[in-house]
């Protein structure tokens, strides 16, 4: 396997050879006449287009390839530094409790209309499964507050 100086060496070559291969190109769009008509003037453009990304390109090759490096800032954050009030917290519980109901609820009606008589879904061993109505969220939020 090819080291490093070697690739170095390599991408230095092709570069040079690039290089002079658009700066002959560029050379021949220079020399040209000066367009006659709408036609040749958009024709021009292009190619200038085109050798402006070819330069922009190759001169690339000359870069070095720049690594982001991460903030220390970043790397000492974690999940215990956003500050989530427990308002917040409880509105967002809500919000969440609210969906899951009205998503179940859905899948209870499809489940009737398809006949396939499936039981009410229950939340399993939650504030739910002590006997209060398995699709009220805002009871077993009440309950969990409770204890």
């Amino acid at each position: 396997m090819a080291g490093k100086g070697d690739e170095a060496e390599w991408l230095e070559a092709v570069f040079d050879r690039l290089k002079a291969l658009t700066d002959q190109a560029i050379a021949v769009v220079a020399a040209a006449g000066a367009p006659v008509d709408v036609a040749e003037a958009e024709k021009r453009a292009r190619a200038v287009g085109v050798l402006a990304r070819t330069a922009k390109a190759v001169a690339a090759l000359t870069l070095k390839p720049v690594r982001k490096t991460r903030s220390p800032e970043e790397d000492e954050m974690s999940e215990d530094d956003r500050d989530v009030s427990d308002a917040e917290l409880a509105e967002l519980q809500a919000e969440f409790f609210s969906r899951v109901d009205h998503l179940v609820a859905a899948f209870e009606r499809k489940s009737l209309a398809a006949g396939l008589g499936r039981e009410p879904a229950s939340r399993g061993e939650g504030p739910g499964a002590a006997g209060m109505d398995t699709g009220d969220a805002e009871a077993e939020r009440r309950t969990d507050r409770a204890a």
